[in-house]
């Protein structure tokens, strides 16, 4: 009876193992780029009950045989059955760098599994300077810059597809903002004839690394001088020519301004002239006409205007006041009562002619 008992014991356990949910396989670590779904995977065997999803140590969301019970919409959960198994797939939508925490696969019977979300950030990869030709055999510095990555990438060179060993280049990481850094990479270059040059920066979220290349030329020794000579020669000949443009602008502003002042001063010189003829005209009272070119004491409209007379006798004309000459009129003073007219000698006769009071004009005779 005792064998019996122990038999059956035995038996019994075997079967309630054989019955209880276990975890066959538990959630792995995962590296999420930032903004992209991450996916847990839990498969237990059947039969199962329920399933827990924990996030440190919170419980998010629940899969029971009629369904998932979601109480967040950035989580989500599709399963997959087998005849032996049924898998739950956790999925976490758009995830962010708050995302970095521990994710559980709880079954309550056979305790728990636990894996890693790592969310990281993948940034940009860039030359420092765009190198287009270096000279033979000349050492250069070629220098790659990563911005804004978490966590900092790891960079490599290749060159015509070849990697680069480490030590031909030296990198240097540093914090850019509060969760993301930037990392320099500086390759030591010797080539012998044109290459394509490559900087990589990877994470492991990345399925492939972010690349930036550069096709360099090489270039012979008297390149580099050649090079030297025309900056040389560029640098001493531009300066001249623009300063003979400056000179030549200069000069052909200064004539401007000069023959634009002598032309205002000529049209000015010019109004004074007609300015001081009119006043003259109208202070004879006599229209241009009449008063004659230039001489203003006789009219060209009548040769009458002149009456001649005998010549004066001595005690007619004072003698100081009168001088004898064949080519040139003069008129004697006239008192201040006389407004009517003065007598001239024109050619030793006496003419008379209109005056103005106070007023004295020396004539000549054509």
């Amino acid at each position: 009876m005792g064998t019996v008992r122990t038999i059956l014991k035995l038996f019994s356990i075997s079967l309630g193992m054989c019955l209880s949910t276990i975890i066959l396989e538990g959630p792995k670590n995962a590296f999420v780029l930032l903004k992209s779904d991450a996916a847990f995977n839990c498969t237990v065997s059947k039969p199962w009950s329920v399933i827990i999803w924990i996030m440190n140590s919170t419980p998010v969301l629940t899969v029971v045989p009629k369904g998932p019970i979601i109480t967040d919409p950035q989580f989500g959960q599709r399963n997959y059955t087998t005849q032996d198994s049924f898998t739950s797939e956790f999925i976490i939508w758009a995830v962010t760098l708050k995302n970095n925490v521990t994710v559980q696969c709880n079954i309550q019977t056979d305790g728990q599994q636990q894996a890693n979300l790592f969310v990281q950030v993948a940034g940009t990869v860039n030359f420092e300077s765009k190198i287009s030709s270096v000279v033979i055999n000349h050492s250069t510095d070629v220098v790659c810059k990563a911005e804004s990555w978490n966590p900092h990438p790891t960079i490599t060179w290749t060159i015509n597809q070849k990697a680069v060993d480490s030590k031909l280049y030296t990198s240097t990481f540093y914090p850019a903002s509060e969760h993301l850094y930037d990392a320099l990479s500086t390759l030591n270059l010797t080539l012998s004839a044109n290459a394509e040059v490559r900087c990589l920066a990877t994470i492991k979220a990345l399925p492939q690394p972010k690349t930036t290349e550069l096709h360099i030329t090489v270039k012979p020794h008297n390149y580099e001088s050649s090079q030297d000579r025309t900056w040389l020669i560029i640098a001493i000949v531009v300066p001249i020519i623009v300063f003979i443009l400056l000179l030549i602008i200069i000069i052909i502003i200064v004539v401007c301004c000069i023959k634009r002042n002598k032309h205002s001063e000529s049209n000015y010189q010019n109004e004074l002239r007609k300015i001081s003829r009119r006043k003259s005209l109208e202070g004879t009272g006599n229209d241009p006409k009449d008063s004659g070119l230039a001489n203003f004491g006789m009219s060209t409209d009548s040769v009458n205007d002149y009456q001649l007379s005998p010549r004066p006798s001595p005690h007619q004309v004072d003698s100081r006041s009168w001088k004898k000459s064949n080519d040139t009129l003069e008129t004697p003073a006239v008192p201040a009562s006389n407004h009517g007219s003065q007598k001239v000698v024109i050619n030793q006769y006496m003419v008379n002619m209109p005056t103005y009071p106070r007023k004295t004009r020396h004539v000549t005779a054509v």
